[in-house]
């Protein structure tokens, strides 16, 4: 009897044994099928984000502008070449990088409205507010670039009148708070996402899932404040001990 117990706990135990071996197998190759379509999808968003970073119309109307300037003022032509090849760098640099810290894509968002501000006439006013704490922390690359184009071509292109564009950035807890506002005439009922802002949404879904959170609304229409907010809620974290090697590393390649 004791035999037939024992023989009946191993062969119980082969069979928990063999499920097991089998669950893992169809987990781990679930796992590489994951990885392989993730990999995909990241080859496919560094060759989309080398394409559609700067928008066509704003590298057109960049081009166009400077040209306007090579005779009258040669030394603004040069000027806005130096700050459209900073772009054009910077985007290039960090084509192959998910995240990048804050100040980073301050830095580009400054040179972006340098250039408008040359094309609209310093009708353009740029104003940040971002707390101290989290000017290193890691935002997706690029992501304001498309929220600041579409202040730009919707609000402040739009009129004849000085616009103003405010950044804003702070953290509640583990959150980081970003919004990008205008004073322009605000959406439309009958506007939908354009490419720019539904490329964002998507992005922060792939990379946070459900810690991401976006929203676009118009601001309350009185004397004081008028146009249009978007606000990024994203998971707060910073760079890693490896990520700052690898930035000042790219820094020191750039300055030699």
């Amino acid at each position: 009897m004791a035999s037939i117990v024992l023989w009946a706990i191993v062969g119980a135990a082969g069979v928990l044994a063999a499920a097991a071996a089998f669950k893992y197998r169809a987990d781990l190759r679930d796992r590489q099928q994951r990885i392989a379509e993730l990999e995909r999808l990241l080859g496919d968003a560094r060759l989309d984000a080398l394409r559609t970073q700067l928008h066509p119309h704003f590298l057109f109307n960049a081009l166009n502008t400077i040209s306007a300037y090579v005779e009258r003022d040669p030394r603004t032509a040069r000027w806005m070449l130096d700050r459209l090849g900073t772009l054009l760098r910077m985007s290039l640099e960090h084509a192959r990088e998910q995240e990048m810290p804050l100040e980073r894509e301050l830095t580009f968002i400054t040179c972006y409205i340098d250039l408008q501000k040359a094309r609209f006439d310093d009708r353009i006013a740029l104003v940040t507010d971002v707390a101290p704490d989290v000017m290193t922390a890691l935002v997706p690359s690029l992501i304001l670039q498309p929220l600041v184009e579409n202040a730009v071509r919707h609000g402040i292109a739009t009129g004849d009148t000085p616009g103003r564009i405010e950044i804003h950035a702070h953290r509640d807890a583990n959150t980081l708070h970003v919004t990008v506002t205008d004073d322009g005439p605000g959406l439309s009922p009958d506007v939908g996402f354009g490419v720019g802002l539904s490329n964002t949404q998507e992005r922060l879904r792939r990379l946070y899932g459900k810690q991401a959170e976006f929203s676009i609304d118009n601001r309350a229409r009185d004397a004081q404040s008028s146009g249009v907010r978007v606000t990024l809620t994203l998971p707060l974290h910073f760079p890693t001990a490896a990520d700052a090697t690898r930035t000042r590393t790219a820094d020191d390649s750039r300055g030699s």
